[in-house]
């Protein structure tokens, strides 16, 4: 299956219940599921790291965020407060995919070990460009509405 990454919009009083346990996110992701709250980013976290790191973004929207809970082989799960959410929304809609991996060789993707080990296929940024465009939208609704949001690798 491999590592994937999911992002959840929450309200600032269940983000303060996912503070004092961090645990519900499970039950808080499930209720989620399928609806504008949530987007699953699949395998395409660590290429979108490597890509936003490289174009200097001022928040890590990937593996940045203040943590919920201890580090275990789930996450932990992170969160983003609402004024990082607008702070990353903005640079999303400043920098549009073409511009965040302008320049960028898959050779230099391959070379670097960017998870996963999809770069000998010549459409490889359109899978990360899927998901990039996908965050794009669900940051511009969460920071709309005024939300944090949490998010996880596991």
């Amino acid at each position: 299956m491999g590592m994937c990454g999911a992002y959840l919009r929450v309200t600032p009083d269940e983000l303060r219940e996912l503070t004092e346990e961090p645990e519900r996110y499970w039950a808080y992701a499930e209720k989620a599921a399928g609806t504008e709250r949530a987007v699953d980013i699949d395998k395409a976290w660590n290429a979108l790291w490597f890509l936003a790191g490289r174009a200097g973004f001022e928040v890590d929207f990937v593996l940045g965020g203040t943590l919920l809970g201890e580090a275990d082989s789930d996450g932990p799960p992170r969160h983003f407060s609402a004024e990082e959410v607008r702070t990353i929304s903005a640079e999303m809609a400043r920098t549009g995919f073409d511009r965040l991996s302008q320049g960028v060789e898959l050779s230099v993707l391959e070379a670097e070990g960017v998870y996963p080990s999809i770069w000998d296929e010549p459409d490889a940024l359109d899978y990360v460009r899927g998901y990039y465009d996908e965050l794009v939208t669900f940051f511009a609704g969460a920071a709309k509405a005024g939300e944090p949001v949490v998010t996880i690798i596991t």
